[in-house]
C-alpha cells in the first residue's frame, strides 16, 4: 500500500475548529490508514526544497511564505493515493466539489487546508525530506494522538467563516472591492474563526490571502 505525505495546512491549522474537523473526517474514511502525526513549523528551508519543482516561477516565494504562516500538522497515510487526491478535491478551492475537504474548508485558490502527495513518486520524495527534515517517524499511536488533538480544539471557535471568507476574495477578484477594504473585513472575520491566535500572526497571513487572489 502506498504511503502519501499530507498536512493540514496553516489556514485550517490557524483556525483550529476547521482542523480538527478534517482530521476527524480523515480518521472516519476507512480508505485510509494514518500511521504518523506531528505538528511542524516549517523551516525556510525544509520549505523551499519541498516546492522546488517550483523554483523560478513568480508564485514560488509565496508558496513558501504561506507554509510558513503557522506550524502544520503532518501525517503519515497509508492509501491509494488517487483516493485520497479525490477526498481532498481539486487543488484550486473554486474547482473543488462542494463534498471534498477542499470544497468545504478551503478558502481561495491553493489556499485549500490540506497537502497532499500527487504521485507515488513524489510520496516517495516528500516522506524521505519531512523524515530528514523534520524527524517525521511513523507512529502507530497517531489516531490516538489525532483524537486527542480533536478533543482539544473541534470547539475552538462557535464560527465557521469559510464560506463568507470565500465570498470576500471572490470581491477581490472580480475587482469589488479593493486590496485594504478586503483586508479590514478579512481581519475581522479570520478573529472570530481564531479567536485566540495573535494580531500579528493574523495580519501576516490576511496578507497571504490578499497575495494569493492577486497572483
Amino acid at each position: 500500500m502506498n504511503e502519501c505525505l499530507v498536512f493540514i495546512k496553516p489556514d485550517a491549522f490557524l483556525r483550529k475548529g476547521i482542523g480538527a474537523t478534517i482530521l476527524q473526517d480523515f480518521l472516519n474514511n476507512e480508505d485510509f490508514s494514518i500511521i504518523a502525526f506531528k505538528e511542524v513549523q516549517v523551516s525556510d528551508d525544509l520549505a523551499k526544497i519541498h516546492y522546488q519543482e517550483h523554483e523560478g516561477k513568480h508564485f514560488f516565494p509565496w508558496l513558501v511564505k504561506a507554509i510558513r504562516a503557522s506550524p502544520v500538522l503532518v501525517m503519515i497515510i497509508q492509501g491509494e493515493i488517487q483516493k485520497i487526491r479525490e477526498f481532498l478535491g481539486a487543488t484550486f478551492v473554486q474547482k473543488a466539489n462542494p463534498q471534498t475537504i477542499r470544497g468545504k474548508y478551503g478558502i481561495w485558490g491553493g489556499i485549500n487546508s490540506v497537502h497532499a502527495s500527487d504521485s507515488s513518486e513524489s510520496g516517495l520524495r516528500e516522506l524521505d525530506l519531512w523524515r530528514n527534515k523534520a524527524d517525521l517517524q511513523k507512529d502507530y499511536e497517531a489516531p490516538k494522538k489525532i483524537q486527542k488533538y480533536i478533543k482539544k480544539w473541534v470547539n475552538y471557535s462557535k464560527t465557521n467563516n469559510t464560506i463568507k471568507l470565500r465570498e470576500l476574495c471572490k470581491k477581490l477578484a472580480d475587482k469589488k472591492i479593493t486590496k485594504e477594504q478586503l483586508f479590514e473585513q478579512l481581519e475581522v472575520l479570520l478573529k472570530e474563526d481564531c479567536p485566540f491566535t495573535d494580531s500579528k500572526t493574523l495580519e501576516n497571513f490576511a496578507n497571504i490571502v490578499i497575495e494569493n487572489i492577486l497572483l
